[in-house]
């Protein structure tokens, strides 16, 4: 058992929020029992993910997408209604960490990735921004479909793929999300493939104008990594019970 003073205070040294300038509210998003002994994770804190950790008794519900973003209206209405009213009327509270989480070099959604995939000397991506959230490095050297297949393999999901690029891949570069757009940079910095979360029409032309293969292994399924190691984090540092809700979002 823990308080959820102690789980914020601990997530919050790990994970350095102030350190990013993001675009949602990072750490305590709704305050529920201070006693914790349960905590369910889940990559978005959907109405049906939050339904489900009201079900299963969840004292706090971890998250990578919480439900208060800069760009959305302050009306409490709706789902979003629906959503503080679970949460309140169970006591249950919601934590989120968007940025820190993907940029996190041991518990984050590219780092831990590229690690458990067996990249070799890493580095921030791209390349002299402010706050990389991502990773690049060497790969053992293989060819485009083996690659794909590894990456099938580590997602559990299916990969939406352009091939524009060399046909034996040594590098890559990686970028948990909505950061297809990055594909400009991973061919600015000469990878030979860049791997995200989603795609888009440009995306095609871009693979094969600039010369580097794309890989889009689905939003989600790119971002349950970091919240997959919260998990773990929780259960052997503060040895706090945990569950992982798995949605089924190949988006």
């Amino acid at each position: 058992m823990g308080t959820l003073k102690e789980i914020c205070l601990s997530l919050d040294e790990l994970l350095q929020p102030a350190l990013f300038n993001d675009f949602c509210t990072n750490g305590l998003q709704v305050e529920g029992k201070e006693k914790v002994n349960f905590v369910c994770v889940a990559v978005s804190a959907s109405l049906n993910v939050i339904n489900e950790a009201v079900k299963l008794g969840a004292d706090v519900l971890l998250v990578h997408h919480g439900i208060f973003w800069n760009r959305d209206s302050h009306d409490i209405t709706g789902v979003t209604k629906k959503k503080l009213k679970l949460l309140l009327e169970n006591d249950i509270s919601l934590l989120a960490y968007h940025l820190p989480l993907d940029a996190h070099k041991v518990y984050g959604n590219n780092w831990k990735a590229a690690l458990d995939m067996g990249w070799t000397d890493l580095a921030s991506f791209p390349a002299g921004d402010k706050q990389p959230i991502g990773v690049k490095g060497k790969v053992p050297a293989q060819n485009f479909e083996a690659f794909i297949e590894k990456l099938k393999g580590y997602y559990k999901s299916n990969v939406e793929f352009v091939a524009g690029g060399p046909r034996e891949i040594k590098t890559a570069a990686l970028v948990s999300g909505g950061a297809h757009k990055m594909i400009l940079d991973a061919a600015r910095e000469e990878v030979d493939c860049f791997i995200t979360g989603s795609r888009d029409e440009p995306t095609w032309h871009q693979s094969f104008e600039n010369a580097v293969n794309f890989c889009a292994v689905g939003h989600a399924p790119s971002e349950e990594i970091g919240v997959h190691a919260l998990e773990e984090f929780l259960q052997t540092k503060l040895k706090v019970k945990t569950h992982f809700i798995k949605e089924t979002n190949p988006f």
